[in-house]
């Protein structure tokens, strides 16, 4: 079996990979993740998924024939793209803004790399994007939602995954998740 490295510290992401019963090993990078704004969304986060994935290729190349994988997401609401919150009170009113919408999306950059030692064999790039919609919550809901989901740990402060009020409307579930997984998956399958 290829050995495959998810070069990503995402809880979300390592529970992704386990679930779809992919064996990996986890490698953190220290990737610059500045965005180039002269870039559109989905070439940024192209971009940073690939810095990512590159960081880990440079550092694996005594390791043989490997796959590395790697995904930034961002959630972009009315235009402006919204990633982390660095406050609860942020994160509540990011909510509170998308609370009743259909237009949520959450962008993912996806990257993949497939080598032997330092020869690249193939490249994965792209951004997939996935649109959800957010039920009207009440106050007490969305407390009890930052209270007890760590919301600053994603992206716009909401994941689907735990966010019951939160739902898929377009796309694959894992892009809204945080990976589009079934590239992974495609590729192994090939191989």
């Amino acid at each position: 079996m290829i050995n495959v490295i998810l070069a990503s510290k995402s809880p979300i992401r390592k529970t992704m990979m386990e679930k779809a019963k992919i064996p990996f090993e986890i490698i953190v990078t220290n990737a610059d993740e500045t965005p180039d704004l002269s870039k559109t969304f989905e070439d940024q986060l192209k971009d940073i998924s690939m810095r990512k994935a590159k960081v880990v290729f440079r550092q694996t190349i005594d390791k043989g024939e490997r796959i590395i994988v790697a995904a930034d997401q961002k959630i972009v609401f009315e235009n402006l793209m919204y990633g982390k919150p660095k406050t609860i009170n942020e994160a509540r009113t990011l909510i509170k803004l998308m609370e009743g919408s259909r237009n949520i999306y959450s962008y993912v950059g996806n990257s993949i790399i497939y080598a032997n030692n330092e020869t690249i064999i193939k490249t994965i790039n792209n951004c997939d994007i996935a649109r959800m919609y957010m039920d009207n919550i009440t106050d007490d809901e969305l407390e009890n939602y930052l209270a007890n989901n760590q919301p600053l740990t994603k992206c716009g402060g909401i994941n689907i995954v735990d966010a019951d009020f939160l739902h898929l409307e377009d796309g694959k579930m894992s892009t809204a998740i945080g990976m589009t997984v079934e590239y992974l998956q495609q590729l192994l399958s090939s191989l």
